[in-house]
C-alpha cells in the first residue's frame, strides 16, 4: 500500500504565536491510548477538560517549538473554549489517518450530482 498524503496541518493560535498541529501515527496512538479511543478524546475536549486539551495539543506541536511548561500555560491563557474547535478538528484528523474526513469522497458525490442534473425535466 502506498503512502497517502495527509491533509494540511491544523493551525492553532496560542498567545501571539501560531502553532501547527501535525497529524502523525505517533500522535494518534498517544491520544487514542490516553483516552481509550478518539470518541472519548473528543468528549474530553467538548467538556473543556484543560489537561486533556493540553495533552492533545502537545501531541501535535513539535517539542522544538515550545516547552511543555510554556505550552501548558499558553493553552490555559488561550482558553479552552477559544481553541476547542481547532483541537477537535485535529483529533478528528488523527482518527481519520491524518486526513480531513469532510474531503473524502467529494469527487464521487460531485459525479453523482452531475449525473442527476437535468433528469427531472
Amino acid at each position: 500500500m502506498g503512502k497517502q498524503t495527509l491533509s494540511a496541518n491544523v493551525t492553532i493560535t496560542l498567545g501571539d504565536d501560531e502553532h501547527e498541529l501535525k497529524a502523525s501515527m505517533k500522535a494518534a496512538t498517544a491520544v487514542s491510548n490516553r483516552f481509550g479511543g478518539f470518541a472519548n478524546a473528543l468528549s474530553a475536549v467538548a467538556a473543556s477538560d484543560l489537561s486533556a486539551i493540553q495533552f492533545i495539543v502537545r501531541q501535535g506541536v513539535s517539542l522544538r517549538d515550545i516547552s511543555n511548561k510554556e505550552l501548558e500555560e499558553e493553552v490555559y491563557l488561550a482558553g479552552t473554549r477559544n481553541i476547542m474547535a481547532d483541537v477537535m478538528k485535529f483529533v478528528t484528523r488523527l482518527a481519520n489517518g491524518g486526513r480531513d474526513p469532510d474531503l473524502e469522497g467529494e469527487g464521487d458525490d460531485k459525479t453523482a450530482d452531475e449525473g442527476a442534473e437535468g433528469n427531472g425535466d
